[in-house]
């Protein structure tokens, strides 16, 4: 197993908004990290598409994560900038994301990332791209 996604899947547990969307960390690495969703009914906008705000959530998290991969041990990262561009509707029962770290200095580690649908067939369809700005802090990490 991988030492790292133990720790984050861990820390994670304290997540309760991430929790209840159902957000699932598939794999991490160092300056990158992938995730997953189960679309339900709740995730849904009036006309059956997965809502924005679910698809800015996974961009926000995906991102964070692989921005907390490059940063020095002791730090947090939060959201300092967030910018989605909504490229499809997502129609898909199940969306899968990927955030890459592109530049990573002291204090700002700047992001990319990527949310596609996943159809039952195995193809594809990209939802929406991200750029993010994460902030190294010093916020104490709360224990499960």
């Amino acid at each position: 197993m991988n030492p790292l996604k133990e720790y984050l899947q861990e820390r994670l547990k304290n997540n309760h908004f991430i929790n209840h969307l159902g957000l699932v960390l598939e794999d991490v690495e160092k300056g990158r990290a992938t995730m997953s969703i189960d679309i339900e009914k709740h995730h849904l906008q009036q006309n059956g598409f997965m809502h924005g705000g679910v698809t800015a959530t996974l961009c926000d998290v995906v991102t964070g994560i692989a921005a907390y991969t490059a940063v020095k041990e002791g730090k947090n990262v939060v959201t300092a900038d967030l910018k989605i561009s909504y490229l499809n509707p997502s129609t898909s029962k199940k969306v899968w994301a990927e955030g890459k770290v592109r530049k990573s200095g002291n204090f700002l580690v700047f992001c990319e990332g990527e949310v596609y649908d996943i159809f039952e067939d195995g193809s594809r369809k990209l939802v929406a791209t991200c750029t993010s700005i994460m902030a190294a802090v010093d916020i104490p990490v709360v224990p499960s």
